[in-house]
């Protein structure tokens, strides 16, 4: 529909510098917006009633007209301020009984306060940038403010209504890991983020599931919901880095599982140090070397008559370094390498694109750039992690 909107508007500006047009025009953004949206109401609800879906959307038989300019006025909290709707009124024609629809008709549900919308807007926000920022904009684009916690109270109801779950039509092929998050109360470790991140066949990923919980124990939560659909996928390849947790909530799902083979050779710094190695002493660079090479798989992915040779002789590779370890009595290493052994090309074999972590490894530096700068509630960090998380991968956005 096309509503005809006309009008005069008379501004007091004391200077033609932009700095002055930029802050009258600021401050008329929330009268403007009021106007028009009383305008609309009015255009929708004349044709509403003549073609019957007014009735229809109120769910009564017919209704008539009883006043589209009357006095009672209803609050309409938007972005850009409070502003104030006339409440327009039929009555149904069988009851006699009125009604009003000003706030049917802007799709507001009853005894809201704050429209869902708003609490989109306010919430995406409040999700990407600190809430004092996100005040300032407000304050600097419209004139209006709001307080700090309804900001955090729209992110919490933003984030409820984000589903997030397995896409049928994607690949197979998951990541999961987990970070620390800063919480409220939960000791000077916090508690763990734990993310599913699922690829897609075009490249990239998307989160499957977000749970916040203390330290490896939310990944049967995080499961329950999705079981279902991973087990509809069949046989999924589920790659982590080294953690065994998440398989706790895939009983009665066919996973394989590939270690992240980044995260491998960055551990054996560490088991090396247990080890006391001297830090790029000639052992520490043969040991580290050799698992460079063995991790290098660009070769496996691009030749595709050679793969089980290559895999054959990394394994071989393998078994050797571990034996140098044992033999030189390099335990921590040894130990670490024995238990990579059986998933370090699980998924590999299978041709996955890629045997790393590294994209939910992106995920966490995106979610942390927003977590770290504040502690949080359980409830209030998840609902900011959802909300950058479908954001970035999940094309989530105000509709």
């Amino acid at each position: 529909m096309i509503v005809r909107w006309e009008f005069a508007i008379d501004i007091d500006i004391p200077s033609p510098k932009l700095k002055y047009i930029l802050k009258c025009f600021i401050g008329v953004l929330r009268a403007l917006l009021e106007r028009w949206t009383v305008l609309a109401i009015q255009a929708f609800a004349e044709s509403y009633l003549e073609s019957g879906a007014l009735a229809k959307m109120l769910g009564c038989g017919s209704v008539r007209r009883k006043t589209f300019t009357g006095y009672e006025m209803t609050n309409v909290i938007t972005p850009l301020g409070t502003i104030v709707n006339p409440q327009l009124q039929v009555m149904e024609v069988t009851t006699g009984r009125r009604r009003y629809v000003t706030r049917s008709l802007l799709g507001i549900e009853r005894r809201k306060r704050v429209p869902t919308v708003t609490s989109q807007y306010l919430g995406l926000m409040g999700a990407l940038a600190p809430l004092r920022v996100v005040n300032k904009f407000l304050l600097l684009m419209s004139g209006s403010q709001v307080t700090l916690m309804s900001i955090v109270r729209a992110m919490r109801e933003t984030a409820k209504a984000i589903t997030l779950d397995i896409d049928m039509r994607a690949a197979n092929v998951f990541e999961a890991d987990g970070t620390g998050v800063p919480i409220l109360k939960s000791g000077k470790r916090g508690k763990e983020l734990s993310v599913l991140a699922q690829r897609k066949r075009t490249g990239g990923i998307r989160i499957a599931g977000m749970t916040i919980s203390r330290y490896k124990k939310g990944w049967k939560k995080l499961f329950q919901p999705l079981k279902d659909r991973l087990q509809q996928l069949g046989t999924i390849c589920l790659i982590t880095d080294g953690d065994t947790s998440p398989l706790d909530g895939l009983k009665g799902v066919t996973v394989i599982v590939q270690r992240c083979l980044f995260h491998i050779a960055h551990e054996i710094k560490y088991t090396l140090w247990e080890d006391r190695v001297k830090r790029k002493s000639r052992r520490w660079r043969y040991v580290l070397g050799k698992c460079l090479d063995i991790t290098h798989v660009k070769r496996i992915r691009e030749e595709r008559g050679v793969v089980k040779n290559m895999i054959r002789w990394k394994r071989n590779l393998l078994t050797r370094l571990i034996n140098y370890c044992i033999k030189r009595k390099f335990s921590h290493t040894a130990e670490y390498l024995l238990d990579a052994k059986p998933d370090i090309f699980s998924g590999i074999e299978k041709r996955i694109g890629g045997g790393t972590t590294s994209l939910v490894e992106r995920v966490m530096r995106t979610v942390n750039q927003r977590i770290n700068i504040a502690q949080w509630s359980s409830e209030s960090a998840l609902a900011v992690a959802k909300i950058r998380g479908a954001y970035y991968y999940n094309r989530f956005d105000v509709s």
